[in-house]
């Protein structure tokens, strides 16, 4: 829901208000936040001001940037799944975009980038400390420990999941493209994109020795499966998906997008064949061949 302050007011000036709060709150300058999102800072001064509507990319980066999500960017407004916010105990109101404090963003994010290209037991505190230029103390101020940041760099992985989602899915309106589209996403393709799959991998390795329970992991899966599951059944009511049991289509949808993730990411399949698997598997289980014969 938007915040009543916001009520009457356009979903572009609502972005443009959250995105001043959220640059606010972040403790960041508004030269450093137009860096990091890739234009100059007038296009940004243009679109805080509502005269300039923010790019999807833009948007990303400018809630990587500043700890929030897109989702309270766009008034949190969207249907699709997303890293839930933080609400006031007893009530439904959001308390606002709630960014993580600069130096503690900077320790996840930099353990997040160690973590993710030379694995959790091979990289140090002291490494982290030393990448990101803070002290060993700093970062035992606000972690328990090494296994305590992790389970922040996995949040941050999801986060990155859902923000690309939230940005990009809810201007695509066909069912058949969203699913293809939401893939895509999830997809162990591109620096970022593996980087969050080497973060899974060594939660699922962890996770296949200790207790399941005690991490948010399954939780986050199940809004992914979930986000799938609906978008399938948006594409059957349309006729274009074949008919069936949406939970059981896309729990197989994940396992195989994981598999194939997997191999991807283990050097085993080439991203080409990985998109021929994935493509074949649609077209042989969900696409409906007959959409018009379906629907009619």
């Amino acid at each position: 829901m938007t915040n009543p302050s916001e009520a009457g007011v356009s979903e572009a000036d609502v972005t443009a208000l959250r995105a001043k709060e959220a640059l606010r709150t972040s403790e960041l300058s508004q030269r450093h936040v137009a860096a990091s999102m890739g234009i100059d800072e007038t296009k940004l001064s243009k679109s805080l001001s509502g005269r300039r509507r923010f790019g999807t990319e833009e948007l990303l980066a400018l809630a990587t940037a500043t700890g929030v999500t897109v989702r309270w960017l766009l008034g949190d407004e969207s249907q699709v799944s997303a890293t839930p916010l933080r609400f006031q105990p007893g009530s439904d109101r959001v308390l606002g975009p709630v960014p993580d404090s600069s130096p503690r963003r900077l320790i996840v994010e930099t353990a997040w980038d160690l973590f993710a290209r030379h694995g959790y037991e091979t990289v140090r505190i002291a490494d982290i400390a030393e990448a990101a230029g803070v002290s060993n103390a700093s970062i035992h101020y606000y972690f328990d420990g090494k296994s305590d940041l992790f389970d922040a760099t996995l949040d941050y992985s999801v986060k990155l999941a859902f923000d690309r989602q939230i940005a990009w899915l809810d201007e695509i309106p066909s069912p058949h493209r969203r699913l293809e589209r939401l893939l895509e996403l999830q997809s162990p393709i591109g620096r970022t994109a593996r980087s969050e799959w080497s973060i899974w991998l060594q939660t699922w390795a962890r996770l296949g020795l200790e207790d399941p329970y005690t991490s948010d992991y399954p939780a986050h899966y199940e809004r992914w499966s979930h986000t799938v599951a609906s978008t399938i059944e948006a594409g059957q009511s349309d006729g274009l998906f074949r008919p069936g049991d949406s939970e059981a289509m896309a729990d197989e949808l994940t396992s195989l997008l994981d598999g194939l993730g997997v191999k991807v990411l283990t050097g085993i399949m080439d991203v080409a064949t990985f998109r021929r698997r994935l493509s074949s598997y649609l077209k042989r289980t969900i696409i409906n061949p007959n959409p018009d014969e379906e629907s009619s």
